[in-house]
């Protein structure tokens, strides 16, 4: 390998990563730090419902969010509980609220762990450590382990038993042991009543007299009564269950104003849904209501959302201990929330919930309309290559006029969620562009164009577009809340490409003006990718340098071999490197996934790689049997294969008459490869990045079948 052909593309990537770390770092939340609080009530109402948020009106201003409440697997119920406590999604157990503090209990305990009973205790604790068997690091109690560290103790009260002991607020408040030092759980803390599911309800008046009178840094308060009536729900008839319901809201709301009203000036309220209740579960909907009493008015914004009015079950343990100025040493996956001052945010928040809804509830069968006409589309269209007969013009006229409207889904599914002015003009300048004749290269390079910059700017203010985008985040589902998705990294990626290989194609660029422009367009492309303070895309970052550098390389009449390959390899090293070291400059509650990999690494070595590799294995081998997308890659893959099968002289004559968009879809597939492998969704990602080299590869084909038959 000579050292010049390696020394080059490192020099590109060097410097473009030279230029990223020169750039300011964000400041996530605008408001001054507050000052710590002496106490945190942290109330768990089961089945909080984000549609009745607007019914509420608590004293004083508070801060209003909504909670991701996604757990790890299991038991999702006692999941979403144990997630809250371990700062982590967690693995639920069934009886994992089965926490007791009896004679018996304390002796089984004693004999399932070897360790003395302090008082409330939970004999199945190494069960519900077992059942963590998923790649990233879960510690059920390490909350309450923060607090044994330093000499604290977290006070448990309230009881949600019904037909099993469930004692939620010991879950939250347990440490890792599975033991709780203070509180009041067990069935004293209920009356007999036949007019409530199973027979009894909270004892609220005990309850807020235990709570006013508790001097404990952390008291965790579980309601009970809404827990009962979601598990009794499906006995009632429906007028029976809004009235029962109704009940059971209004005397839980009744007590958190009371308790609020009566509460020292220096003790933090946190009330939250720590899970949907059965009904929002069976919908698919994780989001709950989480609010804030004692601070200032506005939104709750965390380092793993950078979403303001959204944060998840992970970041509740570190945001209590954030509040209380404990340091601990806990492997927390979430981020200490702030609160971003923001006018009316409970408002903000009721239609940022109906928002996200909307879209969740749409997605699903809007990615499968578009995908299943893409699979419709490429069968068509190949099917009119395969015919040996001539075909009217007019056919061909119609088949790339629909594979042009086709490039354009991706440019109107992102600006789909923008003003109506905006997805009217585009959608305006989009048909017009498709029914005008002309050469069909102008008309990808000009979507490219669209595409690229629509992107560019929705990353580079905010992600306001793509976060409400079907082809966007998911924030119920929980995979990724900022940056570059891996759907849109994809697209990006193609069109950047695609657009590059046109103008130099159509223009004819020199040698100098290619090698240049693309330094330039491929740096500033992969630095909208791959910055940390636009939220890295890793997998985004290293799909990115296989696809601009082999491109790059290949239009300065370079062939791709294995010095090639080689050199592809080490810059995405570099470029790893040099963007951990940046992410790791910023504070820990602002770095992106590639600074939390970083500290995975430090505190637990190579076996945190290896979890996370395993965890992109199962996720790609899971999406590959289960997902629409596995459809719209393999389609890709069957239209890229059919160019070097028939017509037979296509692939010769893309090469002759058009060598540089050859080589750019060439770039392409090298990035998809990079796509695949190096992201946790690389179906999805290698899918859209093939989605514009597949079908300009088709809009040329039949264009060749036109000069075939005319000739």
């Amino acid at each position: 390998m000579s050292s010049n052909h390696l020394r080059k593309p490192l020099l590109v990537m060097v410097l473009f990563c030279l230029f990223m770390a020169a750039q300011p770092l964000p400041l996530l939340y605008a408001d001054s730090e507050p000052p710590r609080a002496e106490q945190v009530i942290l109330i768990l109402w089961h089945g909080f419902e984000l549609q009745r948020i607007e019914e509420l009106s608590f004293p004083g201003p508070t801060a209003w969010g909504l909670l991701n409440t996604r757990a790890g697997g299991g038991d999702l119920v006692s999941g979403a509980y144990l997630s809250l406590g371990a700062g982590a999604r967690a693995v639920g157990q069934i009886k994992t609220g089965a926490f007791m503090e009896d004679e018996d209990a304390q002796a089984l305990y004693q004999l399932n762990t070897g360790l003395v009973p302090v008082f409330i205790v939970q004999p199945q604790i190494a069960q519900i450590i077992q059942a963590q068997q998923v790649n990233y690091t879960v510690i059920p109690g390490a909350l309450g382990t923060a607090f044994v560290d330093v000499g604290l103790a977290v006070r448990a009260l309230g009881n949600s038993d019904g037909d099993e002991l469930a004692r939620w607020a010991a879950v939250v408040s347990m440490d890792q042991m599975g033991q709780v030092f203070a509180g009041e759980i067990g069935e004293n803390q209920l009356l007999n009543d036949p007019q409530y599911p199973f027979g009894v309800r909270t004892n609220y008046e005990q309850l807020k007299s235990q709570v006013l009178k508790a001097r404990e840094p952390l008291v965790v308060v579980d309601l009970g009564d809404p827990y009962r009536y979601d598990r009794y729900r499906q006995f009632l008839w429906s007028t029976q269950q809004e009235t029962i319901g109704e009940r059971v809201f209004q005397e839980a709301w009744e007590f958190i104003q009371e308790v609020a009203r009566l509460k020292s000036p220096e003790t933090v309220i946190l009330v939250l849904g720590p899970h949907p209740g059965q009904r929002g579960a069976d919908q698919g909907l994780w989001l709950t209501p989480i609010v804030c009493l004692g601070r200032t008015e506005g939104l709750f914004i965390s380092g793993t959302t950078r979403w303001p009015g959204l944060i998840t079950n992970m970041d509740v343990a570190p945001t209590i201990l954030e509040t209380l100025g404990i340091t601990h040493d806990q492997p927390f996956i979430g981020r200490p929330a702030t609160i971003q001052p923001t006018p009316e945010p409970q408002s903000h928040v009721r239609k940022l919930g109906e928002r996200i809804v909307a879209v969740n509830t749409k997605r699903s069968l809007v990615l499968r309309v578009v995908i299943v006409g893409q699979v419709v589309l490429y069968s068509l269209v190949l099917v009119c290559l395969i015919m040996p007969d001539p075909l009217p013009r007019q056919l061909i006229r119609l088949g790339q006029t629909l594979l042009v409207l086709f490039l354009l889904i991706p440019l109107v599914l992102l600006l789909w969620s923008g003003p109506v002015w905006l997805v009217a003009t585009g959608l305006f300048v989009g048909v017009a562009l498709g029914f005008i004749s002309g050469d069909p290269l102008l008309k990808v390079g000009l979507i490219s164009l669209a595409t690229v910059i629509a992107i560019a700017y929705d990353v580079l203010w905010g992600n306001w577009l793509m976060r409400f985008s079907f082809l966007g985040y998911d924030p119920i589902g929980g995979a990724r809340f900022y940056g570059l998705g891996n759907e849109f990294m994809g697209v990006f990626v193609g069109a950047t490409v695609l657009l590059w290989a046109v103008l130099c194609q159509r223009y004819r660029l020199g040698f100098i003006a290619r090698s240049l422009g693309g330094f330039a367009t491929f740096s500033l492309a992969l630095l909208i990718i791959g910055s940390p303070m636009l939220g890295t895309n890793v997998g985004g970052a290293i799909c990115g340098v296989f696809a601009f550098g082999s491109t790059w390389l290949s239009f300065r009449e370079r062939r791709i071999g294995w010095q090639g390959v080689v050199s592809l390899v080490i810059v995405v090293g570099v470029v790893l490197v040099l963007v951990m070291l940046i992410d790791q400059a910023n504070p820990s509650s602002e770095q992106s996934h590639i600074g939390q990999t970083v500290l995975l690494f430090q505190r637990d070595g190579f076996p945190a790689l290896w979890m996370i590799v395993t965890r992109k294995l199962a996720m790609n081998l899971k999406l590959l049997r289960y997902s629409i997308w596995s459809k719209a890659l393999l389609v890709a893959l069957v239209v890229l294969g059919a160019s070097f099968i028939w017509p037979s002289k296509f692939i010769f004559w893309l090469r002759k008459t058009y060598p540089l968009i050859a080589k750019g879809i060439g770039g392409v597939v090298i990035g998809s490869v990079g796509a695949f492998v190096f992201n946790d969704s690389g179906v999805v990602a290698a899918a859209t990045c093939l989605y514009f080299a597949s079908t300009t590869l088709l809009l040329l084909a039949l264009e060749l079948k036109h000069d075939l038959h005319s000739s």
